[in-house]
């Protein structure tokens, strides 16, 4: 934003500034004198019940900055800057200012959003979105869109042109139908339950496994996609609330499923250490189904490297402090890899309840997980899988889908699965003894059919293989 005395940088409208101790921001102010011309410069910031006094910026070899300090969460507020030469005075007015949450959204293509655009969950005003072009505005699906960027890294091959990628960009919002993802949701209920505003920082980008994401290319900046994402979030200031993460199908399809745990891990901890916050709270979601093989690798070999990657998923939660899971095992796809939009806009719900547990402290489980398996006859015919994390109880009560219990690749056949009297265990009966070595799984395969969640609707992980007991 400019006039004829001065270019203004920040803030911009529609932009989230991150709350901080005592629930109070400071607003940057930046921005450069035009022509040499010399001017005081003053700031405030207004709105429906609130009018600072004004505050004078300090200017330096043409450029001005400053803060406005301790504004209150919440908002909109206005930020007037005016500029005065000693012969006249000009205003410039940023509407729409916010103070609340900056949550990074950052993985693969299905936390880009990959729905069909109809249908959409609605906007809110105090959910914003900082987007590929660098611009703040209310949250709308489609968040990610890739051409925009300035980074190369997310450029398709042969875009290096600016022209072309701007020609690419009309032709995608012309004829792109779809782009719709978890994010809106999730900000919309975070923002409902909690009063705080949320600004969403897009940083995900399709087809990408670990090594591309890896902290050690950050030197690349902007050719790297942790290059890439550190650069916005010190755009915007530098600090966030939390991390969501959905990512793993690359790997899952490709080289990385032996150091997935470590490399995701090793991306939670490099990027709480870059950002100054140890126990950054860090949101994931384990990998979904899969409606076909479409890898050129076996079927056998998908299965095991999905489940793999599902399992190492699971694992993270309880080795990485201040993580959080949530399943997808339950979702619908809008094709043989991407989930649907309602299916996305569930999990945007359930990753804000397991935000509210992070940040806010709200009395949220997060979901079912199996703690004990034991059989309760001496024919190992009776099997008892106790949960724990679970809120309220487990449902349904009977037909419960999902389990598998095998050796060798041996099935055995179960005869019922049904919930135990205490609520938080599933109860199986098996046809014939299991022996020794047997395992189970739930959710083994790339599209398996469960229905096991708690009172909130959080699923069951997908887990295994867990050795029985002797």
């Amino acid at each position: 934003m400019m006039n004829k005395l001065i270019n203004l940088f920040e803030p911009q409208p529609f932009q989230v500034y991150q709350r901080q101790q005592g629930d109070t921001a400071a607003i940057r102010i930046r921005g450069e004198v035009q022509h040499g011309i010399p001017v005081r410069i003053e700031a405030r910031i207004t709105s429906n019940t609130v009018t600072s006094s004004w505050q004078e910026l300090e200017i330096a070899n043409q450029s001005f900055a400053g803060e406005l300090d301790k504004v209150p969460v919440g908002g909109p507020y206005r930020v007037e800057i005016r500029a005065s030469d000693g012969k006249e005075t000009v205003t410039i007015a940023v509407p729409e200012v916010l103070v609340g949450d900056l949550w990074i959204l950052a993985g693969q293509s299905n936390m880009d959003g990959c729905g069909k655009l109809i249908n959409l969950e609605a906007p809110s005003r105090y959910v914003r979105c900082y987007y590929y072009n660098e611009t703040w505005g209310i949250a709308k699906d489609p968040l990610c869109r890739l051409i925009d960027s300035i980074d190369p890294v997310h450029w398709p091959v042969g875009m290096e042109d600016a022209s072309a990628r701007a020609e690419a960009s009309k032709r995608e919002r012309a004829f792109n139908d779809h782009g719709a993802g978890l994010g809106v949701r999730f900000g919309k209920d975070l923002y409902k339950a909690t009063g705080v505003p949320v600004g969403l920082i897009i940083c995900s980008h399709g087809s990408t496994a670990m090594r591309q994401w890896s902290p050690q290319l950050k030197n690349l900046g902007g050719n790297s996609l942790y290059g890439s994402m550190m650069r916005r979030v010190n755009a915007v200031g530098g600090k966030v609330a939390g991390c969501l993460w959905y990512q793993g199908e690359s790997d899952a399809i490709g080289q990385g499923v032996k150091t997935y745990k470590s490399d995701t891990i090793e991306f939670i901890e490099t990027l709480r250490k870059d950002l100054g916050c140890p126990n950054l709270p860090f949101i994931y979601v384990q990998l979904g189904p899969v409606l076909y093989n479409a890898f050129g690798i076996s079927d056998s070999a998908l299965v095991d490297a999905w489940n793999k990657v599902q399992a190492d998923q699971l694992a993270i939660e309880s080795e990485v402090p201040n993580t959080a899971m949530t399943a997808a095992v339950d979702a619908t796809n809008s094709d043989f890899i991407h989930l649907d939009s309602v299916s996305l806009r569930r999990i945007g719900a359930r990753m804000a309840k397991l935000a509210r547990k992070l940040v806010f402290g709200h009395d949220f489980q997060v979901g079912p997980r199996p703690r004990k398996v034991e059989f309760l006859d001496e024919n190992r015919t009776k099997l008892r899988i106790n949960f724990d994390k679970v809120n309220g109880k487990l449902i349904p009560a009977r037909d419960i889908r999902g389990f598998l219990i095998e050796k060798d690749g041996s099935r055995f056949e179960i005869t019922n699965c049904s919930r135990g009297p205490d609520g938080t265990s599933v109860i199986i009966d098996l046809a014939s003894p299991v022996p020794r070595g047997a395992r189970l799984w739930h959710g083994r395969g790339i599209i398996p059919t469960c229905n096991l969640t708690d009172q909130l609707g959080f699923p069951t992980p997908v887990f295994g293989p867990i050795t029985l007991p002797d």
